[in-house]
């Protein structure tokens, strides 16, 4: 007899969470699909709708969008500005919410800032870069250094960028020159 009586009860348990959980289901939204575990964003680039793959939402949401974490702080609603500011990286996450308040998330992307750069570097009188494979923007930007260590006597007399290779041109030599010949003036009339 105690088994009968427990295993009706048994029964209705599962019933009664199973007509539950599907009418909560019913108000609560849902997302369909995961954002990526790890994505890697240009500096000065926009988390869009599509930018992380399509997100697809189940039932009538009243609200939805991203959310932005950085690192130590707390979820805050991503309103569209450039990843500059996250340059350390930041999570992200999708949310939904219903007229109810009650919320949804995707996983949480890890999104790091940094260009994709591609090929030799170029340079100018200043500086060297690699292009961005995506936005064509400098990567790896760095002025020109030569340093003794490591660079036989030719390249450091010769003024070569230990990185990107270029013979270097001395900056500002006409100044340097007038400098020099006014100081040598001043110095043979006064001492």
């Amino acid at each position: 007899m105690k088994k009968k009586i427990l295993a009706i009860v048994m029964t209705a348990c599962i019933f009664v969470t199973a007509f539950v959980s599907t009418a909560f289901a019913a108000v609560n939204p849902e997302i369909d699909t995961e954002i990526p575990v790890k994505a890697r964003f240009c500096p000065g680039a926009v988390i869009a709708d599509d930018s992380l793959g399509e997100i697809v939402l189940i039932g009538n949401p009243s609200s939805y969008g991203w959310e932005i974490k950085i690192v130590g702080g707390d979820w805050i609603p991503y309103d569209g500005e450039p990843l500059d500011q996250y340059d350390d990286g930041a999570l992200i996450r999708y949310f939904a919410a219903n007229e109810a308040g009650v919320y949804a998330y995707s996983n949480e992307c890890v999104i790091s800032i940094a260009h994709n750069p591609i090929g030799s570097y170029k340079y100018d009188g200043m500086y060297h870069w690699r292009e961005c494979s995506e936005c064509n923007g400098q990567a790896n930007k760095g002025a020109h250094t030569t340093l003794d260590e490591g660079m036989d006597d030719a390249a450091v007399k010769e003024n070569i960028c230990e990185v990107c290779g270029q013979q270097r041109t001395a900056q500002y030599t006409g100044l340097k020159a007038f400098f020099a010949w006014l100081m040598n003036l001043i110095t043979t009339l006064f001492m």
